[in-house]
């Protein structure tokens, strides 16, 4: 049985093994990728990407990544193209095939039929001498390394190459077709990655939900107004309706303890030229801002008035089940 410092000594080599690689991938790209880029972005139909075992398993997250980032993107396995699956395949369809050796007998028949057809054809391998190679318009080379396993023969260092030169490319197109945040809401409107990307205008308390009070209010009046909307603040406003301050349940503690008179004036207390946001904050950027800035809410200005007020309380409830 294998101790635990013989254990971590074999994960460490693994992990180390499979860095230096992907520190050599880096080292590898040319204008041959960017050729690769170009083609898949100017491609007029579908990227079909095909593949065998695990290269085949890598080639269908590839996919999956191409289709959720606008260019759509289908796996094929080389098996059911020779089967009728090459009716997939059109004039306007770019190939994308992963072989590690670049000998993948199955893949020959699904290569030649494209180049046949005219159809770009982009490989992935370690041997871009190889058959597979030849026949290729584009060949991304990657390490040609021994794998990460202990008999050198489990696909691992070449797979996760694989991988991360489909990220690559998948992030390069997204670049050249300028797919932005709310691109990617479009293909991701479920689960909380498409949460992520809600603007906070959509799910802000707003209308008679923000608790606000004048400037001239007492103390009094403002806890009134906390605590007719619960949400631990009160906005305060001006007589233009422009918010210019922030009362807090923490003022309001840190006023008690002075024994002020509850009938002072709200704005001696009140927090001046608070933090507030814009209605089109993402999800994503809000939680950031909360986690920085120490504050469990933020009223939401547009043009100095306050139009919403967002809590933290809304992100582990309401807002993740939409």
């Amino acid at each position: 049985m294998l101790k635990t410092d013989e254990v971590i000594l074999s994960l460490k080599t693994v992990v180390e093994q499979e860095t230096d690689a992907l520190i050599k991938l880096s080292q590898t790209i040319d204008e041959s990728w960017s050729k690769a880029v170009e083609i898949i972005r100017d491609c007029k139909g579908k990227l079909i990407i095909s593949g065998v075992g695990k290269s085949g398993d890598i080639g269908n997250k590839i996919a999956s990544s191409f289709t959720s980032t606008g260019t759509p993107s289908v796996f094929m396995h080389p098996t059911e193209a020779s089967h009728g699956a090459l009716g997939l395949l059109e004039s306007r369809d770019v190939l994308l095939v992963l072989s590690a050796s670049g000998k993948t007998s199955e893949l020959v028949e699904t290569v030649r039929y494209a180049q046949q057809e005219k159809i770009p054809i982009i490989l992935i391998t370690k041997n871009p001498s190889s058959p597979l190679g030849q026949l290729s318009d584009v060949v991304l080379q990657i390490p040609n390394l021994p794998e990460a396993c202990i008999n050198g023969l489990a696909p691992t260092t070449s797979t996760t190459c694989q991988l991360v030169v489909g990220d690559a490319l998948v992030v390069a197109v997204m670049s050249l077709r300028n797919f932005t945040a709310n691109d990617f809401k479009k293909f991701h409107p479920g689960g909380n990655l498409g949460t992520l990307l809600l603007p906070v205008q959509d799910f802000m308390y707003q209308g008679e939900q923000i608790p606000l009070t004048g400037l001239d209010s007492s103390i009094k009046e403002a806890i009134i107004e906390m605590n007719s909307k619960s949400l631990g603040c009160v906005g305060v406003v001006n007589k233009r309706n422009q918010y210019i301050g922030i009362f807090t349940d923490g003022d309001l503690r840190r006023a008690l303890e002075s024994e002020v008179s509850l009938q002072e004036s709200v704005s001696e207390y009140m927090t001046p030229s608070p933090l507030s946001i814009a209605p089109e904050m993402i999800v994503s950027d809000l939680i950031r801002f909360l986690e920085t800035h120490h504050i469990p809410s933020v009223f939401v200005v547009k043009e100095g008035t306050p139009v919403g007020l967002v809590h933290v309380n809304q992100l582990t409830s309401n807002v993740w089940q939409k």
